[in-house]
């Protein structure tokens, strides 16, 4: 440090600065330490808002939503509709349903269907409940699965519960009598890649209690009018051993139309 009376500063390394610069060189090394610390700040939030960025990005990425509706034919006569939604987010997917319809032969008789699904990330089914209202009578079908194991159906008609246990395979499918959403979820799982001229699917059938095995073929190709629209789609077919089933769905597994030859019954995408 200089003499008492010098117009000269010393600080580390014998620098010597003016007295009359001092204040400014320290507020200098000052500004410089703030200015670094505000970098440091930003990039660091910089750095967090990017994680959040990517997580959203991620997150969005995995989650799909599928909601529609199908109006359903018989003989060429509107008897009802179906509406439903399909989620799927990171590991499990679920879909629920709403169906009303109307008895071909009593326009009196009216039907309701609701379902609730849960499955995992590959569309095999955790579980399901299924609730039905004809004739002022309400029944309940609930169904737990456990994969490679069993599928335990709880059935109540009004009479009081009854259960029944069935075993199951690794890899199945839901596929439960007039929820004809579930068909989305046999497109969904056609491998289009295949060189086999079939595939078969472990099919589960609550309110039959019992599961069945479906053989599903490609056609092929076809143009066919929905809506008046025109479209160019893969045509399945999948038989059941006593009924045979026809699907048309685009690239992206979105089924337009699913045909009953035998019974006369099609249902079309609205």
């Amino acid at each position: 440090m200089a003499a008492e009376g010098s117009s000269e500063f010393r600080i580390a390394n014998d620098r010597v600065i003016p007295k009359s610069t001092v204040n400014t060189e320290l507020f200098m090394l000052e500004r410089g330490k703030l200015e670094g610390t505000v970098k440091n700040a930003g990039l660091w939030c910089a750095g967090v808002l990017l994680l959040l960025v990517n997580l959203a990005y991620g997150m969005e990425k995995n989650a799909s939503r599928e909601e529609g509706q199908f109006s359903i034919y018989v003989s060429g006569r509107e008897v009802g509709r179906e509406k439903f939604s399909i989620q799927s987010s990171g590991d499990s997917s679920s879909s629920s349903s709403s169906m009303s319809f109307r008895d071909p032969a009593n326009k009196r008789r009216e039907f309701k269907i609701d379902t609730e699904l849960s499955m995992d990330d590959k569309l095999v089914p955790l579980s399901y409940q299924l609730r039905t209202e004809a004739d002022g009578k309400k029944g309940v079908v609930k169904a737990v699965f456990v994969p490679g194991q069993q599928a335990k159906y709880e059935y109540d008609a009004g009479g009081g519960p009854r259960e029944t246990v069935l075993l199951v395979g690794e890899r199945y499918s839901i596929l439960d009598t007039n929820v004809f959403h579930h068909f989305i979820f046999v497109a969904r799982l056609f491998d289009f890649d295949s060189k086999e001229d079939r595939q078969s699917m472990q099919v589960v059938i609550p309110q039959e209690l019992m599961n069945g095995v479906l053989k599903i073929s490609n056609v092929g190709l076809e143009k066919i009018s929905v809506r008046g629209k025109e479209r160019e789609l893969h045509h399945l077919r999948a038989d059941s051993g006593s009924v045979k089933i026809d699907l048309w769905t685009d690239d992206h597994c979105i089924v337009y139309k699913i045909a009953f030859p035998f019974k006369g019954i099609e249902v079309i995408r609205n």
